[in-house]
């Protein structure tokens, strides 16, 4: 009896470890699928990295699908717009707010997510749909920028493309091909918004 009280005081007085959030158990998967690929997100692994118990993996997830889901979803989702400056360029008025998001196409944000998200998209049908989704709001976005600046609904479509495309290009190419400057991009925007 006195060992089982002692024990009982022991694990009172131990810390607690802080209980894992759903962003904590996603953030970790995307950043080891970031650094190692898709391969390497592992329940053991990441419960390891985190200094938890496999119990702590299953009160959030049934199984590791269910976690790669999560990562998709979280990383193409509404809520992460404000990461990618989507939420505070649709207040920008027009020109300065083409100008920024031609700017992005070629800024140090995470490319190695950005690739290994589109990559994984390509074999996992679930991760494409939430890629698509997110094409779709920031071709939104570009296309309703370019009818501000009084374009027909073909030309905004067009030039919306070529940026949203360009885009796209240059985080497969980054590695392969010389990324143009910001100068350079601001030259393609010109021409994009000549009337």
């Amino acid at each position: 009896m006195v060992v089982t009280r002692h024990s009982a005081k022991k694990t009172r007085d131990s810390p607690r470890r802080p209980r894992l959030s759903l962003d904590d158990w996603t953030e970790a998967g995307l950043q080891l699928l970031v650094t190692e690929g898709r391969s390497a997100v592992k329940i053991s692994r990441l419960c390891d990295q985190l200094g938890v118990t496999k119990g702590s993996f299953y009160w959030h997830f049934a199984d590791i699908d269910e976690l790669m889901h999560a990562i998709a979803t979280r990383y193409c989702s509404h809520d992460n717009d404000a990461a990618r400056g989507l939420t505070t360029v649709e207040e920008m008025p027009v020109r300065e707010r083409l100008a920024h998001m031609a700017t992005m196409l070629v800024d140090d944000r995470s490319w190695a997510a950005e690739t290994a998200v589109r990559d994984w998209a390509r074999s996992d049908p679930q991760v494409a749909e939430s890629v698509r989704a997110l094409d779709q709001r920031i071709m939104a976005v570009v296309e309703n920028a370019f009818l501000e600046l009084g374009f027909d609904d073909a030309g905004a479509r067009m030039r919306a493309g070529t940026l949203v495309y360009a885009g796209i290009g240059f985080v497969y190419g980054r590695d392969n091909l010389r990324t143009p400057t910001v100068d350079e991009i601001q030259d393609l925007l010109a021409v994009l918004t000549r009337m």
